[in-house]
């Protein structure tokens, strides 16, 4: 059997969405509990007509995939999930778009804030040490105590 050209096949769309939840679950655990949902809100017709898959996870974001024209159905049914693998869990949509590359390139990645230093709690009061060229700074007793 040959492959359809681009122009025969079905047209999909693609939802990034963030789990939040305190395990760290599969992709096939996050498609469960996405295939659950779509089932209960629009039923086993729907969710044929929806065709949802999971096909990227990566840490606390997912991207799935439906057809084009179910985004909004898609996006509602992952409002509705409330568990993953037992644990208390919500599906937060981030973007909608036609490729998995773009979805991809919005994926908030949290690094570490080289330029941050600690602050200082002195009386009651914080004093922040935002000077990078000094590296450590310290204060004296006369320099706290103005104001």
């Amino acid at each position: 059997m040959s492959v359809l050209p681009p122009t025969l096949r079905e047209n999909r769309r693609y939802v990034l969405f963030r789990i939040i939840t305190p395990v760290n679950p599969t992709q096939k655990e996050v498609y469960r509990s996405m295939a659950e949902s779509v089932t209960a809100l629009f039923g086993d017709a729907g969710a044929a007509k929806m065709h949802p898959a999971v096909v990227w996870s990566e840490g606390e974001y997912a991207i799935a995939r439906c057809t084009r024209g179910y985004e909004k159905s898609l996006i509602a049914a992952l409002a509705v999930v409330t568990k993953v693998c037992g644990e208390p869990a919500a599906f937060r949509s981030v973007a909608t778009s036609g490729t998995i590359l773009s979805l991809k390139k919005k994926v908030v990645h949290e690094a570490a804030d080289d330029a941050a230093y600690p602050g200082y709690l002195c009386a009651g009061k914080k004093v922040n040490n935002l000077s990078k060229e000094n590296g450590h700074r310290y204060l004296t007793r006369d320099d706290i105590i103005k104001e």
